[in-house]
């Protein structure tokens, strides 16, 4: 009994366990239902005029949306991915059939086809839908309502994260196209197989791909007449010849009509052309007239972000060096650079090319501004300063408009959850909202695509509603087609440029057209700069650069209007005139272009360049003019007197080639040369003109063009760099004095400049080399933390790892210079303070190579002279000797001169076009020749003996003084003949005889051939004589004069047979000394201390002192 009330009463608390939990759910549900009436009750409306049927509804969306209702595969799906799998989470007016139907238009949803065993891409069948706001690529039956279909797939993009490879996902989906570097795959997935892929722990997200769209807004091009290019051609006869333009766009489907009516040559390279419209036709038209020379290709944008960027890719192998494109991403980020702009980047940076894209047409159907609770946490657009706190729309019947919202979150970390809304103005009722659930690892992105099914006209607002997280800035485009229109109220067109025409090196066109007055004037939708970027830091980049007209002629036909308007009619006529130009002047850079664009345009609005017109209207006349004049001179002076007072102001005003001086004083800003010029201080001493950054987290001076030359400035930190090339060739970078930087000089993605005579110190690292090659670097002198630091980036192409050209770090060639006395010849690397290599033979080149450079300076470039010098002396001091001995005198030079050689200013011999040259005497004759000018007493005769060597205009001299004592007293002079002067080897060796094997048979150091043949020398004698004679040696072979030693076993004769010589110095008093043979071969017995007992000896004597 006992065991059956036991088991009773388990049971009955079990079911008051299950009874307890279903009355606390339902008492929560209840308490939320009373908490949302007394919400109301409190506060008619959360935003003015929601009433209490729509708050509850809301409250019930929220309920759905929680985290706890979403499982964590759900979560990685964009919300219209997760409306597709689960009915519940559809919004306002939505329907399943209408969700499809919308997502097969844009090519997000397709069909297996049951042939091809795929799904039908986004491409296939398709046109462009033209409006008033965009044009975006759509289905050719935008009514079809599909039925469920098993075989349902979906286009997407699937986000990785950074450790994973696509190849885990082929098991579960057709994959498009890959990018690994940004770990994103494009693909086809069965919508069966969705929440499985999803679940995935490679994967990050799941995201639809959103659809490009072209920039247009709503035959001779009449922009030729406007844009002054007929006259150009007209003129001067140019016509674009050798110049290679791509096009991307939409489509080129009405091509045949335009080649038929000769517009467009047949001769046009189309690449691809799968997304169907007609775009690509009209701006082929306007390019090929302004530019009928140029070769024309043209590739369609794709379908998805990566496809464009296969697109890019594809005209710069065909050898294009201009492109132009008319296409925006709805998925790109507005904050940063996306992985198109990160693309486009790259290809600009890479080649020297020209990039021009439209600027875009939203500056009549955009906002942006920082969150402003209006106190229920529902955002007010007019940062409570107007009476409408929303952005309002009138949608007619049919009529379809598209909403985009972000937030200032990096991209793919969002933790900040806006919610986006498109409601009855009249009701309040929700039509349609956006509501993904954003924690930290999502997009900041919230989107809206509404199409009205009703008969009448809606009034609708837009409305955003921060659920959790901190206030960010807020920015919103609004994509419209005809029977829509945008309330102006609370519109922003600043700051209406984002991906990749936001690129500082791509060139933004804006779209003018006449206006009443006569006047050209923006055109209201032209979106305007400036664009503003916060990571990976803050910048505001200067945008729009430069206008074009729309609104021009062109071939009507499918779907182009007769009048092309919008920035996709003035983005090729600006390609078009660049390439003009550019066909002129092939030597010049894509960089030159730009810059010439803009120098050249004709101003419009404000005074000088503002964030609407750019830089003016383009004006091909002018700018070939500019191409073709000469460069100016700039200068710069601190406290005023010169052209500027600062350098950038200079660096704006300039034109390509100009050269910029800068007088003495200290510049405290950061400096951008995008074009080539030659910047220098006007006194070429680094100490008196020094630059300093504004900003200390950017380089000093940053450079992103060709051939600039930078020479004879200090920069000092701190500062992220002092000189920072970034993706430049031939430029160059002498004499500058860079110190107190993390890096002295940055070099990024680089090749073929020259850094050169500069002095790094106290920096991080001297000098950084990433990605970078082929680059020159000699007699510049390191001394920092780290000295030389080269390196490869994970971006850098696997391919190319162990493929890329080394970095030379010494001059070409060998070349002779002047070092301690001794001439050598070697190549000159470059002095590292750190180097503990060895020098043997004296030639200041380490024996050891330093890192890459073989040829490292042992000692700082000044200690090296590479000019006209003359060296290696010998006898390197005066002397004495007797009367009968043969001497031997010899120099070197750096360079071929004549040396003429004269005693008591007698010229006695001529050395031309030599290196070097020895002259031999005979003392024994030379009294009896030369006794006017010699100072002769009882002792003997004193003459002078002086070399100078010619090398044009440039003349050096060296002298000997001697004294040359009669035969007959030698061995009995005065006692004052110091064994010290007594020369018993003359040789020509010295330090320049020294040489080492070095690579590829050059010498480190020392000149292994530099006698010259006797038959150079020509000999001033007197006639009928011959007392001197030149020393003859064959070329590579070292100078040899006599050379005697103390061993000598014959009287009168060295060991060589030649005869002994005798040399005496003379004494303070006057009189000299003198030794015989036999004395100077008596040892000397001279006491030697060891430094062991000479420290004992001093140890003694100091504790002697101490003791006393």
């Amino acid at each position: 009994m006992s065991k059956v009330l036991l088991r009773l009463s388990v049971k009955l608390f079990l079911i008051s366990i299950f009874l307890s939990w279903a009355a606390i759910f339902c008492i929560s549900d209840v308490q939320k239902a009373s908490a949302a009436e007394m919400v109301l009750d409190e506060n008619e409306s959360g935003n003015g005029s929601e009433n209490r049927d729509f708050f509850l509804t809301d409250l019930k969306e929220d309920v759905i949306y929680s985290e706890e209702s979403i499982t964590p595969a759900q979560k990685k799906l964009s919300e219209d991915l997760l409306k597709l799998c689960d009915e519940r989470y559809l919004s306002g007016e939505e329907s399943p059939a209408s969700l499809r139907a919308r997502m097969i238009n844009l090519g997000q949803l397709g069909q297996e086809d049951p042939v091809r065993g795929r799904a039908a891409g986004p491409a296939e069948d398709a046109e462009v839908f033209s409006g008033s706001g965009q044009n975006v690529s759509k289905s050719s039956d935008p009514s079809s309502e599909p039925s469920l279909f098993s075989g349902d797939k979906v286009y997407v993009y699937i986000y990785l994260k950074p450790s994973a490879n696509s190849s885990v996902l082929e098991e579960y989906c057709e994959i498009q196209e890959r990018d690994e570097e940004n770990h994103i795959a494009v693909s086809w997935v069965p919508l069966k197989s969705l929440e499985t892929l999803a679940s995935l722990s490679e994967v990050k997200s799941i995201q639809t791909v959103l659809p490009p769209f072209v920039r247009q807004e709503n035959a001779v091009s009449e922009g030729d007449f406007i844009l002054k290019s007929s006259s150009l051609r007209d003129s001067y006869g140019v016509n674009g010849t050798g110049i290679k333009i791509g096009i991307i766009s939409d489509g080129v489907d009405s091509l045949e009509d335009s080649q038929a009516a000769g517009n467009i040559s047949y001769d046009v390279n189309i690449l691809s052309n799968k997304i169907g419209g007609n775009e690509g036709t009209a701006m082929l038209e306007i390019i090929q007239d302004i530019a009928p020379g140029a070769e024309l290709y043209f590739h369609d944008c794709g379908s998805s972000r990566l496809e464009f960027n296969r697109a890019v890719d594809t005209l710069v192998n065909e050898g294009c060096t201009v492109i132009c494109d008319d296409i925006g991403w709805l998925s790109e980020p507005f904050f940063e650079d996306g992985i198109v702009a990160n693309h486009v980047n790259e290809i600009i940076k890479k080649h020297d090319l020209l990039y021009v894209s439209a600027a875009g047409n939203s500056g009549d159907s955009h906002y942006q501004g920082l969150f402003y609770d209006n106190g229920s946490g529902w955002h007010d657009f007019s940062s409570g300063r107007g009476d409408v706190k929303n952005l309002q729309l009138e949608i007619a019947s049919s009529g379809e408009a598209w909403i985009f919202l972000q937030w200032n979150d990096r991209w793919e970390q969002s933790g900040n959850n806006y919610d986006l809304y498109l409601k009855n103005r009249e009701t309040s009722e929700i039509i349609a909202s956006s509501k993904v659930h954003q924690d930290g690892d999502d997009l900041p992105l919230e989107y809206i695509m509404y199409t009205d099914k009703g008969q009448n006209t809606l009034n609708a607002s837009i409305e955003v509603k921060k659920v959790s997280g901190e206030a960010r800035e807020l920015e919103l485009y609004i994509y419209y087609w005809p029977g829509v229109k945008v309330n102006p109220e609370n519109i922003i067109a600043e700051d209406s440029i984002f991906g990749h025409p936001a690129l500082l090196d791509a060139v933004t066109v804006g779209a003018v057209g006449m206006g009443e007055s006569g006047d050209y004037e923006i055109e209201n939708f032209s979106s305007i700069g400036p664009a503003t970027i916060f990571y990976p830091s803050p910048e505001v980049r200067q945008k729009a650069d430069i206008s074009g007209p729309d609104g021009v002629n062109v071939t009507g036909a499918k779907g182009v209007p007769e009048q092309f308007f919008g920035t996709s009619a003035s983005s090729p006529h600006v390609a078009g005139i660049a390439a003009l130009v550019w066909s002129v002047f092939p030597e010049k850079s894509a960089m030159d272009i730009r810059r010439l664009l803009y120098t050249s345009s004709t101003d419009l609005g404000n005074p000088g360049y503002d964030t609407i017109f750019g830089h003016g209207l383009v004006d091909a006349l002018k700018m070939y003019e500019q191409a073709s004049g000469a460069t100016s001179t700039l200068t710069v002076k601190p406290s005023g007197g010169g052209d500027f007072s600062s350098i950038s102001d200079a660096v704006n005003y300039s034109r390509p080639g100009d050269s910029i001086f800068v007088y003495p004083g200290i510049y405290r800003e950061n400096i951008d040369l995008p074009w080539s010029l030659n910047l220098s201080s006007a006194s070429g001493k680094p100490e008196d003109t020094v630059l300093e950054a504004e900003n200390l987290q950017e380089p000093v001076l940053h450079v992103t063009a060709n051939s600039v030359n930078i020479t004879g400035f200090r920069i000092n930190g701190p500062s992220g760099a002092g000189i920072y090339l970034e993706s430049v060739g031939s430029c160059e970078l002498k004499n500058n004095r860079i110190s107190g930087c993390t890096q002295g000089v940055l070099f990024e993605g680089s090749s073929n400049n020259t850094l050169q005579g500069n002095n790094l110190s106290n920096n991080t690292e001297g000098l950084r080399l990433t990605d970078s090659f082929l680059n020159t670097i000699f007699e510049n002198e390191f001394e920092n933390g780290i000295n030389v630091n080269e390196s490869l980036s994970q971006n850098f192409p696997e391919e190319e790892r162990f493929s890329g050209l080394p970095n030379n770090w010494n001059t070409a060639e060998g070349i002779k210079y002047l070092y301690n006395g001794g001439i050598y010849e070697s190549r000159f690397g470059n002095f590292y303070s750190d180097y503990q290599g060895t020098d043997a033979n004296g030639s200041g080149i380490g024996d050891l190579p330093y890192g890459s450079d073989s040829f490292p300076l042992t000692a700082r470039p000044a200690s090296y002279s590479t000019g006209f010098e003359i060296g290696n002396i010998s006898p390197a001091r005066d002397s004495a000797s007797v009367e009968g001995d043969v001497l031997d005198f010899g120099v070197r030079s750096t360079r071929n001169c004549t040396f003429s050689w004269l005693i008591n200013g007698t010229l006695v011999q001529t050395n031309e076009s030599a290196s070097s040259a020895v002259f031999s005497i005979n003392t024994g004759e030379l009294r009896g020749i030369i006794t006017e000018n010699s100072d002769t007493d009882s002792h003997g005769s004193k003459y002078n003996l002086t070399v100078i060597a010619a090398n044009g205009s440039s003349l050096l001299q060296h002298s000997w003084n001697w004294t040359v004592y009669p035969a007959e007293t030698g061995a009995n002079t005065s006692g004052n003949v110091s064994e010290d002067n007594i020369i018993r080897s003359i040789s020509y060796e010295g330090n320049g005889g020294k040489s080492t094997g070095g690579k590829a048979g050059e010498g480190r150091g020392g000149i292994s051939s530099f006698p010259e043949p006797s038959g150079n020398v020509e000999n001033k004698g007197t006639a009928g004589t011959s007392p001197f004679s030149a020393a003859g040696q064959e070329q590579g072979e070292p100078l040899q004069f006599s050379s005697h030693t103390a061993q000598n076993n014959s009287p009168g004769k060295g060991p060589d047979g030649a005869p002994e010589l005798w040399v005496a110095r003379e004494n303070e008093s006057g009189s000299s000394e003198e030794e015989s043979g036999e004395d100077r071969n008596v040892p000397r017995n001279v006491p030697s201390l060891t430094s062991g007992t000479s420290i004992f000896i001093l140890l003694t004597g100091a504790l002697c002192i101490k003791r006393e």
